[in-house]
């Protein structure tokens, strides 16, 4: 039951990891945003998804209620630590690189929009069952 409803996250944090590890020169390369840049935003977008994908698969298992029952502080810690992790991968391994606290901010802004709106999401069934 764990690796059934976890699985979709290990796999997005698979694909976070690969895609933020990728040298400077392998980027494509990305728009210009007025208001926030893209960067921010992209950030912000893969976190809220990881977010939602780690509480969903915590609270649908059964196997671990201590998962269960701790899955909202648990989700933002795993997810801050997952983000700061990278970040601190990307200063150090050099790839071109560079580790920036904004987007540890970034990361954990979208941690918490994932995590205040998963259940929102899943009372109101916008994503059907799934949630």
């Amino acid at each position: 039951m764990f690796l059934k409803y976890n699985l979709p996250t290990f796999l997005w944090a698979t694909v976070m990891l690969f895609l933020t590890l990728l040298p400077t020169d392998k980027l494509p390369t990305t728009p210009e945003w007025q208001l926030i840049s893209f960067y921010t935003a992209s950030h912000a977008a893969v976190f809220f998804l990881l977010a939602i994908l780690m509480l969903r698969g915590f609270t649908k298992q059964k196997d671990f209620a201590f998962l269960n029952q701790h899955s909202v502080w648990l989700t933002f810690v795993v997810s801050v630590l997952f983000g700061a992790m990278i970040e601190l991968l990307q200063s150090t391994m050099g790839l071109g690189r560079q580790g920036d606290i904004m987007d540890v901010i970034s990361n954990s802004l979208g941690t918490i929009a994932g995590i205040s709106l998963f259940f929102p999401i899943r009372r109101f069934r916008l994503l059907g069952s799934w949630l």
